[in-house]
């Protein structure tokens, strides 16, 4: 019995004893941040304001994110420089084949990759953010667009304002 009891206390040592740190990546550990973006009224630019019927497409897509707020937070690409949005205004709804009061905005950006643990893997920040508004029929809706912090880290605070 007591040669069992010997056995299982040196399995659960040994068992226990393989695991790492590293292998668990815990809820705290910072991920790839999102861009976190504030819209102002252009004629009383200290109010924010919230766009009605926003809804924010990668350029190419179909299907985008509806936004009821006036401080959103969208992805941007990983693995590019570069991503396209389209943000159009009084959609009514995801699905958007023929968008109408539409602007096109370019973000570039220089990706800087961060190892983080084998458990959690590659985080990506980004730095020099440049956003480019990009011609669409319809002229423009966004009348400004100002970088606050050309870096992005974290969430905390916003990255762009846009004036409408």
């Amino acid at each position: 019995m007591k040669f069992k009891i010997a056995i299982l206390i040196t399995g659960l040592t040994i068992l226990l004893s393989s695991c790492e740190r590293d292998d668990i990546c815990a809820e705290t550990t910072p991920v790839t941040p999102l861009l976190v973006i504030d819209f102002f009224d252009i004629e009383n630019t200290s109010e924010p304001k919230i766009p009605e019927g926003l809804v924010i497409v990668e350029n190419g897509e179909t299907v985008g994110l509806a936004f009821d707020a006036a401080t959103i937070s969208i992805p941007l690409r990983t693995n590019v420089d570069q991503t396209d949005f389209l943000f159009v205004l009084n959609a009514g709804s995801e699905e958007l084949e023929n968008p109408e009061n539409v602007d096109g905005i370019s973000f570039n950006y220089i990706r800087i990759e961060e190892y983080i643990s084998k458990a959690c893997g590659f985080r990506v920040t980004y730095d020099a953010l440049d956003p480019t508004r990009t011609p669409q029929d319809n002229g423009f809706w966004i009348d400004e667009i100002q970088v606050i912090n050309p870096t992005i880290e974290d969430e905390t605070s916003a990255h762009i304002r846009i004036f409408h």
